[in-house]
């Protein structure tokens, strides 16, 4: 009899063992601290860098510290395509940044003239979206997870020789397009001499003359980045200057729900205020260039349609484009948009 009790008395004391150590794991699971670096390709002065300070802060205040950030603006933690690289190794943990045209599975939508307003971005990049889906099973390809996107403003041309209203106004312009991006090389090797530079060089290439004009940065861009050495701008809206909140899926997946609740609903909320603060302060910005002696250059629909016609005719750029991207994806733009 006495054997039995010590018995039992051990297997309680096992048990309360076994309870206290579990509850130890959990524990020290619950108050698990996270150091995570988060980068962008802009100044904080402007709402996309500017919204990644904020939303490392609210991160940071919602998880009461347990996940903190290191904010890296003005592509410190290296190009912004070697950033996008880095969140899908897992090397970098976060990023507002565009998708990275390296891969195939992003690329699609760097196809100049899919969409050249407001409205259509919120149609087509919303949550519900064909581009924001097309983009999210890319990401997922790749190891990273999609939380927002956002618009910086629409893209149009700009330089220090102009105006130009019609495609054929720059067909003897030295024209700087993104590196990595060859769809715009199609597009805009239509029009003149194109001349593919890095976008930390090409202030002093518009100041050298080794460009003329640049085709492919929003107003909130060119003003802030490049006021200096720019005479001429035209909102030709060839694209959203879009960008996104990712984080390494991994990372993500292995974080706690209430973690990955929070990250989600805060980049819903910063995306948005980006976004309003974005379109906002694109009527100001060409204001300000106005005021200062640069020509500005509001296309009509019908002058616009010129541009988007070298897109959208038939062996143009969306039809040249079938291989890269495959007939349904062109399918749909031209049935769509």
């Amino acid at each position: 009899m006495k054997r039995i009790r010590v018995k039992s008395l051990s297997y309680i004391i096992l048990l309360i063992i076994v309870i206290v150590f579990a509850l130890t794991l959990q524990g020290n699971a619950a108050n698990k601290t996270y150091q995570w670096r988060i980068g962008t390709l802009v100044p904080k002065i402007v709402p996309l860098g500017a919204g990644m300070y904020e939303f490392a802060q609210l991160v940071e205040e919602r998880t009461n510290g347990q996940i903190k950030m290191d904010c890296f603006p003005v592509q410190q933690l290296g190009n912004w395509m070697d950033e996008f690289d880095n969140i899908s190794r897992g090397s970098q943990e976060m990023g507002f940044l565009p998708p990275s045209p390296r891969y195939s599975q992003l690329s699609g939508i760097y196809l100049d003239f899919i969409v050249t307003d407001w409205d259509h971005f919120y149609k087509f990049f919303g949550k519900d979206g064909f581009l924001y889906k097309y983009i999210e099973k890319g990401c997922d390809q790749l190891g990273v997870k999609l939380l927002s996107f956002m618009n910086i403003g629409f893209e149009g041309y700009s330089g220090t020789k102009g105006p130009v209203v019609y495609p054929e106004d720059i067909t003897k312009l030295k024209i700087k397009t993104r590196v990595g991006y060859p769809t715009s090389k199609i597009y805009y090797e239509e029009l003149g001499p194109v001349v593919s530079i890095d976008m930390n060089e090409v202030f002093t290439a518009l100041q050298l003359g080794t460009v003329d004009c640049q085709a492919n940065q929003s107003v909130e861009t060119v003003y802030t980045q490049f006021r200096d050495v720019t005479k001429y701008f035209t909102d030709i809206n060839s694209m959203p200057a879009f960008c996104c909140i990712f984080i390494n899926k991994k990372l993500f997946d292995s974080l706690p729900s209430e973690f990955q609740k929070i990250i989600q609903e805060t980049a819903d909320e910063v995306a948005m205020k980006v976004n309003n603060r974005s379109q906002a302060n694109e009527e100001e910005y060409y204001k300000k260039f106005e005021e200062e002696g640069v020509v500005v250059t509001r296309l009509t629909p019908g002058q616009r349609e010129a541009w988007i016609n070298l897109a959208k005719k038939p062996g143009g750029l969306w039809d040249s484009s079938r291989e890269s991207f495959g007939t349904e994806f062109i399918d749909f733009l031209l049935e769509n948009l």
